[in-house]
């Protein structure tokens, strides 16, 4: 006996609705900051502090103020990387792999997910590894300076360093926690469309089960 209170289990998401917010999180990626520092020091501090964001193909906030400041340590910002140009097109060539692997039959999601899942680690991973190359290439390759005595340094891509008389803080921006989300989302797109095509099969051998075995069971009842 039921009293009409009893609750209905909340529907998990399916793999194509996972991965259909992976890709709607890739295209945020696209045109949103991916990167960004915020340096502050005595006669900058909070409104007045300096930021520098990194979009897919571009550099935006206090540029010129920054340059100018970087006289003194004799650094330059790496502004016009190859990688920086083409990351827009990388971001939109994995904007298009996920389209392409949402539009794939149940039975080859996982292995689609799966790769969409380990494409965009791999982007991620060497994404990181070029933006870690280009901190040090601009804490190390450094010209004449009008402060002395300022030693070379590598600013971690995320973190906090001290250089010079600036504290400076490098988090991701909103495109990159877009984009983390979605590597997420694709490697769970990838465990949910196994359990998926398990559970068709499994579903698929019971009704062959049950085909062959009702010509006897329509046998046996006509005999009775």
């Amino acid at each position: 006996m039921t009293d009409g209170s009893s609750k209905v289990a909340p529907s998990r998401p399916s793999s194509r609705q996972l991965l259909a917010a992976a890709m709607l999180l890739l295209a945020a990626a696209l045109v949103l900051p991916l990167w960004s520092t915020r340096m502050e020091a005595p006669q900058y501090r909070n409104e007045e502090a300096l930021e520098v964001h990194v979009y897919p193909g571009r550099v935006e906030g206090d540029i010129k103020e920054i340059e100018t400041l970087n006289q003194y340590v004799g650094v330059a910002l790496p502004l016009d990387t190859p990688e920086l140009a083409a990351s827009p097109w990388v971001l939109g060539a994995l904007l298009l792999l996920a389209v392409l692997i949402l539009a794939l039959p149940e039975r080859a999601r996982p292995l689609g997910a799966l790769a969409l899942g380990v494409t965009l680690l791999v982007v991620a991973a060497a994404g990181g590894a070029l933006l870690q190359y280009r901190l040090y290439e601009m804490g190390h390759a450094r010209g004449k300076t009008i402060l002395e005595g300022v030693p070379d340094f590598t600013p971690p891509i995320l973190g906090t360093a001290k250089i010079a008389n600036f504290t400076v803080h490098m988090s991701l921006g909103p495109g990159g926690w877009a984009y983390g989300l979605a590597v997420v989302l694709a490697l769970a797109a990838f465990v949910v469309a196994r359990r998926e095509r398990r559970l068709a099969t499994t579903a698929a051998e019971q009704e062959a089960t049950m085909d062959e075995a009702s010509p006897a069971s329509r046998f046996a009842a006509s005999k009775g």
